[in-house]
């Protein structure tokens, strides 16, 4: 057996190394304080329905556990809403209710949400191709199936993906109703 015999300035060196790194782990760890909001809303629409809306936020903050200093707040929300007498949820997550319709025995929903846009690229450097990525305000269009029976306590209903076509179809024969909501997302306008 051999044994390698480490030089006392070496083995200095490697002790303060590993203390350097339980001491930055140590100042950099955080607590995280968080704390959530709901508000809710109530609109009755022109055609009789009732609209119950609700907004949770949550805030989230870092606090460094040595050093006690604030590494940001991050800020996200969800929205839900409920209509009433035809039983219907909504759970958008992300997403923020905009403009409803009501059109025949259906609904539709106009709704705006960020998404993450992956777009592809030639690095020149290295004759390689690269990813970047970018947050994009996008419209979503949905439409509620309901295929509940008796008395609606079986089977399913959901919301189903439609085409902004499709929605501006409907948008024309009925009247479109907006959601009380607080303008987190805004569409970007074309420019001129």
């Amino acid at each position: 057996m051999t044994y390698k015999i480490i030089s006392a300035q070496k083995k200095q060196f490697l002790i303060t190394y590993f203390y350097l790194i339980i001491l930055s782990i140590l100042c950099n760890s955080c607590n995280y304080k968080t704390e959530k909001t709901i508000g809710k809303t109530t609109k009755q629409l022109a055609n009789g329905s009732v609209l119950s809306i609700q907004k949770t936020n949550k805030e989230t903050t870092s606090i460094g556990i040595f050093t006690k200093h604030n590494y940001g707040t991050s800020h996200s929300f969800s929205y839900s809403f409920f209509i009433r007498k035809k039983n219907i949820n909504w759970n958008g997550a992300s997403a923020e209710p905009k403009n409803i319709l009501f059109y025949k025995d259906s609904i539709y929903l106009r709704s705006l949400k960020e998404k993450s846009i992956k777009t592809q690229y030639l690095d020149s450097t290295n004759n390689t191709i690269n990813y970047k990525y970018h947050l994009e305000i996008q419209e979503f269009f949905e439409k509620y199936i309901d295929n509940r029976y008796f008395f609606k306590l079986l089977g399913d209903d959901y919301w189903i993906e439609i085409t902004s076509k499709h929605y501006n179809e409907i948008k024309k024969q009925t009247t479109e109703y907006s959601i009380p909501n607080d303008n987190e997302f805004r569409l970007k306008l074309p420019k001129k």
